[in-house]
């Protein structure tokens, strides 16, 4: 009977070791997936669809979502180590890290690139915070400094008005600096436009990306409506010109 006991005894512990580890085995997959390496892999698909729609010109935009994929994939990855029976997801952070990283670095070389390759020889780059009516009057409201570009070769890059959306292939069209009027239209203050004339031969349709255009700047200050607008695009108010106009030597 001692003995029948002593069997007992010892088959009773090894139950008791064995139940004991498949418990701390089945514990462990109940670990959640940390919400900081999700962030991390979300801010990373964000930052690689901004970079796939927008190319070199939208750095400015992703180069921030995806610094901040970085920053987060560090802090998942700190906290991950630190809480390994509570969380999991380090695979998914060194993913999201990766990406983030990887492109971030490739744009930036890419921008950099583009930046100072992108204007043809003997033109100058301007911006339309160049043309800003700045401490101007309304009866002078083109500053010295904005008027040195009448006549001048200059390259500057900027959205096309959806004033010309729908008309196909199309020679004049009025640019713009920003998203906000390029994306949802409306009369653009009238330093804030640049009315412009393709060469014969060349066209282009309306679409929301960044083009650079190089050209003769010429400045009028004549009331009249804008290039390229209709009231088939525009509604019944047409689009009034501004101070600018280019008359382009090329675009892309």
């Amino acid at each position: 009977m001692a003995e029948d006991s002593l069997f007992s005894d010892e088959s009773s512990d090894e139950d008791q070791l064995f139940s004991s580890t498949r418990g701390e085995i089945d514990a462990s997959q109940y670990r959640s997936l940390s919400p900081w390496a999700v962030a991390t892999l979300v801010l990373a698909l964000l930052a690689l669809s901004l970079l796939i729609l927008m190319g070199p010109d939208g750095i400015f935009l992703y180069a921030p979502v995806q610094l901040a994929g970085i920053v987060v994939g560090l802090i998942a990855m700190l906290k991950i180590r630190r809480n390994s029976f509570e969380f999991t997801g380090e695979k998914v952070t060194r993913i999201g890290l990766m990406i983030n990283t990887v492109f971030l670095l490739i744009m930036t070389t890419w921008a950099t690139i583009v930046y100072f390759t992108e204007v043809p020889e003997g033109y100058s780059r301007i911006s339309f915070s160049t043309l800003e009516a700045e401490g101007v009057s309304a009866g002078s409201p083109i500053s010295p400094a904005v008027a040195q570009y009448d006549g001048e070769p200059v390259f500057v890059k900027g959205y096309i008005h959806p004033g010309v959306n729908g008309l196909g292939n199309i020679t004049r069209f009025v640019l713009v600096g920003d998203l906000k009027t390029c994306c949802f239209g409306g009369q653009p203050k009238p330093w804030d436009m640049i009315e412009v004339d393709l060469l014969e031969g060349q066209q282009v349709t309306y679409n929301m990306k960044k083009h650079g255009i190089w050209g003769r700047m010429r400045i009028d200050l004549t009331p009249r409506l804008a290039v390229g607008s209709s009231k088939e695009a525009t509604g019944e108010a047409q689009l009034q010109g501004g101070y600018f106009r280019l008359e382009a030597d090329g675009v892309k």
